[in-house]
């Protein structure tokens, strides 16, 4: 997929050091795309041009629940960032 095929949700990890979160882009119940990175770390998901709105699944490996967003439009990139550690975290708009 080139670089201009999408929009790009940027995703910071910025939990406690040694703490894994990961992000699933879904549509219509079906998996887009995911990825993950260890604290510190951040990464990126590519939402194909097809997708009209998409949800959010936050994961990290901790006691809290998935945190879901959405539907989000896919009409431009967005950023979000973790915050916390494995007993208690969130996301945020960057």
């Amino acid at each position: 997929m080139s670089p201009t095929e999408g929009h790009i949700v940027w995703v910071h990890n910025k939990l406690l050091i040694g703490t894994w979160a990961g992000v699933v882009a879904s549509a219509d119940n079906k998996k887009i795309t995911s990825d993950s990175s260890i604290s510190h770390n951040g990464f990126h998901l590519t939402i194909p041009d097809d997708i009209g709105a998409y949800y959010l699944h936050f994961v990290s490996i901790s006691f809290e629940e998935v945190k879901i967003r959405g539907p989000i439009t896919n009409d431009q990139d967005v950023c979000w960032h973790f915050h916390g550690n494995a007993l208690k975290w969130e996301v945020y708009t960057c």
